[in-house]
């Protein structure tokens, strides 16, 4: 095995100094599959709602800045966006138009929605909760994830720490790491009746609960020392 590895190096070294030579097939390397996971919690939940109208053709115009404000009334502690606008003509000659919009709202808000959806109803103008998902927010996993990458960066200067110490000769250096991410599954909408019945429920504790999913990272690493000969040889 020295003597292939001489030869390869005689080869090398017979190569012009302008040339393109990879020298990563000559390196020592060490390949690690490491792993980190933590809980992503939350306190707040996602909130749909459907409000369905009955205007005349010049009502339209007026429809959706009077649902923004009665979804205000609702809860004013989130951020309203519509995902949906559908109209359509029905048999009275009236515009029908369906409206499902979302918010973020804290836990304390969920208690009576349906109560307060009602309130803010009238006739030709109904508000009805549709779904109530407790599930992390983008920003609370780009916060998880970026925790597990720095775990995964600790891991890998630890098993590079544990290697020089071992063959303090050897010189070992992060080589490369790719990321993995291990996406969760998100919880199914509950069903309408049990839903509100369990965040109404949550909304009534005392302290607010926490709810939370589990998260994974892992990272594909790579650890390389180069051979005392070729580096000397290098060096010249």
């Amino acid at each position: 095995m020295k003597k292939i590895f001489l030869m390869l190096l005689g080869m090398i070294c017979s190569i012009p100094a302008w040339a393109d030579v990879d020298y990563s097939t000559l390196l020592n390397k060490v390949t690690l599959q490491l792993q980190s996971e933590q809980w992503v919690t939350t306190k707040t939940a996602l909130v749909y709602v459907s409000a369905n109208a009955a205007v005349t053709d010049q009502g339209i115009a007026n429809v959706q800045a009077d649902v923004m404000n009665k979804l205000k009334q609702l809860s004013d502690k989130g951020e309203w966006h519509i995902m949906a606008f559908n109209r359509s003509l029905d048999q009275s000659g009236l515009e029908s138009i369906q409206i499902t919009a979302q918010a973020r709202l804290p836990q304390t808000e969920l208690a009576g929605l349906r109560t307060k959806a009602k309130a803010i109803s009238k006739p030709g103008e109904t508000f009805t909760i549709d779904n109530v998902q407790f599930t992390p927010s983008e920003d609370e996993y780009r916060q998880a994830n970026s925790i597990l990458r720095n775990n995964l960066y600790q891991q890998a200067k630890a098993e590079i720490d544990a290697l020089n110490k071992v063959y303090p000769d050897q010189k070992y250096y992060l080589y490369s790491i790719d990321f993995i991410n291990v996406n969760p599954v998100a919880p199914a909408p509950m069903v309408n009746n049990v839903y509100m019945e369990k965040a109404a429920a949550v909304a009534r504790m005392p302290v607010p609960i926490s709810v939370g999913s589990k998260v994974q990272q892992q990272a594909t690493v790579i650890i390389a020392s180069m051979p005392d000969v070729l580096n000397q040889k290098l060096a010249h």
